[in-house]
């Protein structure tokens, strides 16, 4: 019967049946098509990063301005994750006290242009649970009693900030193991929130953190605990009335003079992370010589990084600010004999508690350099601040810290590589 066939393309009769599956392939086809078409509920930013060095680096601080991300973008810097080919990235944010940064770290080849990209929500907040590789603590007594020069109580809080009593001094027991600290896998800091408001060292045989434990149960300030070999390394530094590593002074005509006298300290932990953790120290009325200045010291350290960056803040017409390293008579004294504005001066040999060997250098600019010299106690450098502001950096590298560097060669290499990296800095291109 004519009205059960339907004719094809070559003039042929056709079954209904078979015309019936035919439409469903086709509407099935179309179906497929549509369910396909990629539909992205977030957006997407594109990067790379060069390493212009002459040289690998591993675990490579990346940073990357806020506001560069804006500029054609609504980026939401509450909801979004960063990634290198498909891999998640952990990263966190960082302010500067100026400007508001993404920071995250890579493993750069020599020469290499890697590339990463953003996805974020338009709105919204992500919250991400990367395992921490750096830390800063900032312990006190909560509800200790002051009685014979000392804070009686039997442990420590945590605090994210400080203001430091009046009546605090050294040796008192008020904080643990006596101010903040802060730490990589590789190594902790610590300076004395107090007249000597020196930086100490705690050298690590273990890759991990390590500082919440450091010090728990010294609460009388006697014979503390870290000063003998633990499980996870020790105090391995000793400072006396000199610079320590990398603390903050003023040099005058008589003397390079430490944070002693002020008006009012406060202490923050603002930034404790993944990637990045930073102590904030507020100094009212810093007095040198006579005159009085306002300080703000940023230390700062980055996972998988040995480096301490200082960057301070000090106003009233600073003539100087000046830092150096601890002098020891069993370690040899270098310095830079490189170009580009980045230098150094570094000590090497046997100068730690345990008397075995250890490595202290400080980087910073020639460009503000007004001196470097020595004196009894340290070598030195004065740098000029430039509307208001001096960076310097500096590191310790341990002979017992595990796949270390155990030898002055090892050292040098390390501080050059470094130097190479600072005076050639990474590349970063947003498309």
């Amino acid at each position: 019967m004519v009205n059960n066939l339907i004719i094809d393309i070559y003039g042929k009769p056709m079954k209904k049946t078979f015309l019936i599956i035919f439409a469903m392939i086709i509407l099935a086809g179309a179906t497929f098509a549509q369910e396909s078409k990629e539909f992205n509920y977030f957006e997407r930013i594109d990067f790379t990063v060069n390493n212009p060095a002459d040289h690998a680096i591993v675990d490579a601080p990346v940073m990357i301005k806020m506001k560069d991300l804006k500029q054609d973008s609504e980026f939401n810097p509450y909801g979004f994750i960063l990634y290198r080919g498909e891999k998640e990235i952990p990263s966190q944010h960082y302010n500067n006290g100026n400007e508001c940064f993404i920071v995250f770290t890579a493993d750069l080849k020599r020469g290499e242009t890697a590339e990463f990209h953003f996805k974020y929500l338009h709105e919204g907040k992500i919250v991400k649970n990367y395992q921490n590789r750096t830390y800063a603590e900032l312990a006190m007594k909560f509800d200790a009693v002051y009685k014979n020069k000392k804070f009686t109580s039997d442990h420590f809080e945590n605090f994210a900030k400080v203001v430091v009593p009046e009546i605090h001094t050294d040796h008192d027991a008020l904080f643990k193991y006596e101010g903040p600290g802060w730490e990589s896998e590789k190594v902790g800091y610590r300076f004395y929130l107090d007249w000597r408001n020196a930086t100490d060292i705690f050298g690590k045989t273990v890759n991990e953190l390590v500082l919440h434990k450091v010090g728990t149960n010294d609460v009388v300030a006697k014979d503390d605990s870290y000063h003998k070999m633990q499980e996870w390394g020790m105090d391995i530094f000793k400072v006396g009335s000199s610079l320590g590593i990398g603390s903050i002074g003023m040099k005058t005509a008589e003397k390079i003079e430490a944070v002693s006298k002020t008006d009012g300290i406060t202490a923050e932990i603002k930034f404790n992370g993944p990637v990045l953790s930073e102590v904030i120290t507020e100094y009212k009325g810093w007095e040198v010589s006579g005159n009085k200045y306002d300080l703000t010291s940023r230390l700062s350290i980055t996972a998988g990084s040995r480096i301490t960056t200082a960057c301070l803040n000090v106003t009233g017409d600073a003539k100087n600010i000046t830092t150096g390293l601890a002098k020891h008579e069993n370690a040899e004294f270098m310095k830079s004999d490189v170009d580009g504005d980045w230098q150094f001066i570094a000590l090497y040999g046997k100068q730690t508690l345990a008397d075995d060997d250890l490595g202290i250098v400080l980087f910073y600019k020639k460009s503000v350099l007004i001196e470097q010299g020595e004196d009894e106690l340290n070598y030195f450098v004065s740098l000029k601040p430039v509307e208001n502001k001096v960076v310097y950096k500096y590191a310790a590298a341990w002979v017992q810290e595990p796949g270390g560097i155990k030898s002055k060669e090892e050292f040098n290499k390390y501080i050059n590589e470094k130097l190479n990296e600072f005076n050639n800095p990474l590349k970063i291109e947003i498309k």
